[in-house]
């Protein structure tokens, strides 16, 4: 999705996850300059996937609510 890879990497930083691989994984990492990965712990709920969209847009996002 074009809208989440355009969201600011300070923005991105906030969805950490102690495990690895888990939140966001950016190119800054030496594995490979050319990934990018989000992980949301429990995408099936709803509350979580809101969470994660006010954490990516704080002002909202018509795709979201």
């Amino acid at each position: 999705m074009k809208e989440l890879i355009e969201v600011p990497v300070e923005r991105k930083q906030k969805n950490a996850s102690p495990m690895p691989y888990h939140g966001w994984v950016g190119p800054c990492n030496q594995v490979s300059l050319l990934y990018e990965g989000f992980g949301l712990g429990d995408a099936s709920n709803y509350d979580s996937v809101k969470s994660f969209a006010q954490l990516m847009w704080p002002d909202g996002h018509p795709r979201f609510w």
